[in-house]
């Protein structure tokens, strides 16, 4: 497959999707249990923080992760991020979690609130945080981070508080800690091969 055009053409589309979105679900609110209306709202959300990392920004967030953030390989700028790696995550994990999350709202609210952990711990962590470094500066996403998702996240907090079980907060941390870990060891183990490789 070739994931650096796939990623091109979902990445565009994100931009036009998003706002056609957020108007049908202001549409249906009325119809809409709170908590399920706030987990489906997550889509066209991330779709607007994937617009300003990978279409607005000056520098792509694939870019800015490999040659200048931390955890990046600072000399390749197709490592520890590729274009394949970049599918994954968006479209195979955090799609499918967020889209599901939506739909077993009433069923299974954990599985949804598991990426909203996601959002307010890790993104959000990296965004404010691990991204600026000693000179503090702008980095993709950082601003729909800041005042969409981060705000975003913490009013489904708060409704979620209303009725979520003990075991409903564990299940939403372990898979959102779980998913987390699991693109941590891939990044430093794709690292690792590259500090490996011969050069």
């Amino acid at each position: 497959m070739n994931y650096r055009a796939v990623n091109r053409i979902w990445q565009s589309a994100t931009l036009f999707l998003a706002p056609p979105l957020i108007v049908l679900l202001v549409w249906f609110r009325p119809a809409m249990d709170l908590y399920q209306w706030l987990l489906c709202l997550h889509l066209p959300f991330l779709m607007l923080h994937e617009s300003e990392e990978y279409v607005l920004a000056p520098l792509g967030f694939k870019e800015f992760f490999n040659l200048k953030s931390p955890f990046g390989s600072k000399t390749d700028p197709d490592f520890p991020l590729d274009d394949a790696y970049v599918f994954q995550v968006n479209i195979v994990i955090a799609y499918p979690i967020v889209i599901l999350g939506a739909l077993l709202a009433g069923a299974a609210p954990w599985l949804g609130f598991s990426m909203i952990w996601f959002e307010l711990i890790i993104n959000n962590a990296t965004h404010t945080i691990l991204f600026q470094g000693a000179k503090p500066s702008y980095n993709p996403g950082l601003i729909t981070n800041s005042f969409l998702l981060l705000p975003y996240g913490m009013v489904t907090l708060l409704v979620a508080t209303r009725f979520f079980t003990p075991l409903d907060w564990v299940l939403s941390l372990v898979i959102g800690i779980g998913v987390s870990a699991m693109l941590g060891l891939k990044t430093r183990r794709r690292l690792a091969k590259l500090k490996a490789s011969p050069v």
